[in-house]
């Protein structure tokens, strides 16, 4: 089994740390070209990564090339460590959108930061006509694609021998220069570094499991010193008429605190977000406002139901005096703004007891 040297590829924002020396690295190397003309360069290359005790992947993993294998190929240039690219007289296969996918390949590894080998022939009149393009647009397009490729370093061959040396040559100075994971035999990856963190990190992770029971144990009852239980408060909920050209109408119901804890608490067991709670005691009250109400009501007030803010913010400061709720801890998407919510241990007593229900003899 091999194992990627840091765990993960590494990005802009986070230092990749390498084996120490007593395990061999391997890179791994993604073979970017056409194929019909470049048979023997190919394999030429090939062999020269094998040399160097490197992993080669290209197209003679996939199928025909079809956009449903675009997926697998940018997973294999994820996960690999360098990139060549070697442009011959063939623009090759394209996608619908008519792009080779070799031009394709090249995009995608430039801007996901692989770093990038290109070999170019040097002398493309005298690639043989049956390895040539014979399209006249897709002569445009191969040279186009050279052009996009010799604006980075290349270097340039005439035979699989001199393109396998200077392939060679480049992937020898980029390992050195643009240092890169790789990977190792799993049997190889438990170095004695290694074990120590994982033994740090189990020490870190037994003292983080205690101190959460310590504090749940600490932290077992609300406070009630403040309102609860069958203590009642006002909400005042806004009932929309906008569809009836009509200004918002206030609408005011009383609660106890362990009505209110009934309906949102199942919800905070993990974590929710502020507005799902809000829609959860929204749709409650509509329920309650529909009781006995005339059929115009009941059209109006259920879908167009909202609470006041001043309401909510006195529900949430309550129920957190009450040490019921916290503020969620999991991570989120930076898009996310929403405020969570969860139950603390208290919380979670004091529903279990307002909620379940004993068995009756």
């Amino acid at each position: 089994m091999l194992w990627r040297g840091s765990g993960t590829r590494p990005t802009t924002s986070r230092k990749v740390r390498h084996v120490t020396s007593n395990a061999t690295t391997r890179h791994q190397v993604f073979v970017s070209s056409t194929y019909i003309d470049l048979v023997e360069e190919r394999r030429a290359v090939i062999q020269a990564l094998l040399e160097l005790d490197c992993i080669p992947a290209g197209m003679e993993m996939f199928p025909a090339a079809d956009d449903d294998q675009w997926t697998l190929i940018r997973e294999v240039i994820d996960i690999s460590d360098y990139y060549i690219v070697i442009v011959g007289g063939r623009y090759g296969s394209t996608s619908a959108a008519g792009i080779s996918f070799t031009e394709m390949e090249y995009d995608y590894a430039v801007a996901n930061g692989i770093p990038v080998l290109g070999f170019v022939h040097g002398d493309p009149a005298s690639i043989p006509a049956g390895r040539s393009e014979l399209d006249a647009e897709a002569r445009d397009r191969l040279e186009a694609f050279r052009s996009k490729v010799m604006q980075r370093m290349v270097k340039q061959f005439k035979s699989p021998d001199e393109l396998a040396s200077v392939v060679s040559r480049g992937l020898v100075r980029a390992i050195r220069t643009q240092q890169r994971p790789g990977w190792v035999r799993g049997d190889q990856a438990m170095t004695d570094t290694v074990r120590a963190e994982i033994a740090e990190l189990r020490a870190a992770l037994a003292e983080r499991e205690r101190a959460e029971l310590v504090h749940r144990a600490a932290g077992s009852e609300i406070d009630d010193s403040f309102e609860h239980g069958d203590d009642r408060i006002a909400l005042t909920f806004v009932v929309s008429q906008a569809a009836y050209g009509l200004a918002p109408v206030p609408l005011e119901l009383e609660y106890s605190w362990d009505d209110l804890v009934a309906q949102l608490g199942p919800f905070m067991i993990d974590e929710a977000s502020e507005p799902t709670l809000r829609g959860v005691l929204c749709q409650h009250a509509g329920s309650r406002f529909d009781i006995g109400s005339p059929e115009s009501w009941r059209r109006l007030i259920s879908p167009s139901v909202t609470i006041d803010d001043a309401s909510w913010g006195t529900v949430v400061v309550q129920l957190r005096a009450l040490s019921i709720i916290e503020t969620g801890t999991k991570r989120r998407a930076v898009s996310d703004q929403a405020v969570y919510w969860k139950l603390t241990p208290a919380g979670d007593n004091y529903l279990v007891r307002l909620k379940a229900r004993k068995r009756v003899e």
